[in-house]
């Protein structure tokens, strides 16, 4: 398999390889060569956590790929206090998911490399070492559709003339310059094939009766992510067999109506499956301005009463106003403090963990699951259109939300669960990605953004398309 990364991160790498002679030189953050460091259970643990780690950079989900899809969309406004990604609040060419998403991207992707190449060899109980592995096969599975979804079409609705392929396959790992070797951009289906099968090898390694720590991957993760995959890939089926296991082998359970609120008031969300933890201030939560509570709130917690940051993604009227009166959901907005007193700001990461800027990301929850079944369900031409199915999946959120069940049919019943997906998913990263993957328009004061536009699609960085020059860059860029 070629290898593709860009210059910088290779060179990153080369100099962390030096100093990386022992368990002791090496630092966790960073990728570690799979021949020399990582020769014990306790480094590859170390190497694995670092995987882990690169997950909370800004680039991720650290911000980026919570609160720019939200900005891109109707979701969002972008108040322009602090002057951060305004130009994604306006659709401004080449204002999009930045260029830190694909260098950390392909950074976990190579640590995950590495630490596979290491674990063929090395002694140790095979559980310890499939479980690992799957882990790390859930990683890169998360990490390339992450990339996908900003830099390519999804199959669902490709713009032919716009498309030109998905993103780099990578899946040997790479230590210094000398390796590099370009290649073309492969084919969107060959890349979602490519998820596909680093799923299936997560779902084959995990133990069948591990439910784990939602921080770190684990079967029911897996499946749970396989059905969103699915979802992008328009494989209905796979989409409801998925999430079907995924709530059978996990212990997760819809909150009552009561307290759904709380949900997003406790270190770890309940109804999460796999989440981003922040538990080290010190050495791993974002700057201030940066932070998903600095980015979403002007308040530190649900209770301040003063303003202690710009809270510059804002809530869009309209969004506001799509939620029914009685609606529980509703009461995680609320109008901001000082410089947005007349705004509505979301309180979903507002110092849960009781320590600043540190708040988990809930990057698969069960609601999503549900939803992505009950769209399965209901699609109009799928192979296991079921309305009846779809209703009583959209039901358990709505009932759940405080709101009345529906007996909606045909596109009504669509478009409600598509409003409810808009609605419980709020200010998580996914509403750009929903409209961009059902090929729709986005309407915004700002202005209207029609699929075809080129705009819909990230950039691919400078530094990644100039000395590759086989990566073709998207339309427009």
């Amino acid at each position: 398999m070629k290898k593709i990364l860009n210059i910088l991160l290779i060179v990153g790498i080369s100099s962390t390889m030096t100093a990386c002679n022992k368990l002791l030189d090496v630092d966790p953050t960073q990728s570690i060569d799979s021949n020399t460091a990582l020769e014990s259970e306790e480094a590859i643990n170390a190497a694995l956590h670092g995987v882990y780690s690169r997950l909370r950079e800004v680039g991720l989900y650290g911000r980026d790929l919570i609160a720019i899809p939200e900005l891109l969309s109707d979701n969002a406004v972008n108040t322009g206090a602090g002057n951060r990604l305004v130009g994604q609040g306006i659709n401004q060419a080449g204002a999009h998911i930045q260029s830190g998403t694909w260098q950390y991207a392909y950074y976990i992707n190579n640590q995950a490399n590495l630490i596979l190449e290491a674990l063929q060899d090395f002694e140790a109980d095979q559980a310890y070492k499939d479980n690992i592995a799957a882990q790390l096969y859930f990683l890169r599975a998360l990490v390339y559709h992450d990339l996908m979804k900003a830099y390519a079409y999804d199959p669902t609705a490709i713009v032919e003339p716009n498309d030109r392929g998905g993103v780099p396959i990578i899946n040997t790992g790479v230590l210094n310059t000398e390796q590099i070797e370009y290649t073309s951009r492969p084919t969107v289906v060959e890349v979602y094939d490519f998820i596909y099968s680093q799923l299936d090898q997560a779902i084959a390694l995990f133990p069948g009766n591990a439910i784990g720590d939602q921080i770190f991957a684990s079967l029911p993760a897996a499946h749970a992510l396989y059905s969103r995959v699915a979802l992008y890939r328009g494989d209905m089926a796979k989409v409801i067999s998925e999430g079907e296991l995924a709530i059978s082998t996990s212990n997760l359970r819809l909150a009552d109506t009561e307290q759904f609120v709380n949900t997003w008031r406790t270190a770890k969300n309940p109804e999460s499956f796999f989440e981003v933890a922040f538990v080290q201030p010190a050495d791993h939560s974002n700057a201030t301005n940066e932070s998903l509570r600095s980015s979403f709130t002007t308040r530190m917690t649900a209770e301040s009463n003063t303003a202690v940051s710009h809270g510059n993604v804002v809530v869009s009227d309209e969004l506001y106003a799509a939620y029914e009166e009685n609606d529980v959901r509703r009461e995680l907005i609320m109008r901001g403090l000082s410089g947005n007193s007349s705004r509505w700001e979301i309180t979903k990461f507002v110092s849960r963990s009781e320590v600043n800027n540190i708040d988990n990301v809930p990057v698969i929850r069960l609601p999503e699951v549900i939803l992505n079944m009950a769209e399965a369900y209901a699609t109009p031409g799928s192979t296991v259109l079921n309305e009846q199915a779809a209703r009583e999946q959209l039901n358990l959120i709505r009932e759940r939300a405080g709101i009345d069940a529906t007996n909606a049919d045909g596109q009504a019943l669509f478009d409600d669960i598509i409003l409810q997906r808009r609605l419980e998913l709020a200010f998580e990263g996914h509403r750009f990605f929903d409209l961009k993957r059902l090929g729709r328009d986005i309407f915004k004061e700002s202005g209207n953004i029609q699929h075809t536009d080129f705009r819909i699609l990230a950039n691919i960085p400078v530094r990644e398309a100039v000395p590759n020059t086989q990566v073709e860059q998207n339309v427009g860029y």
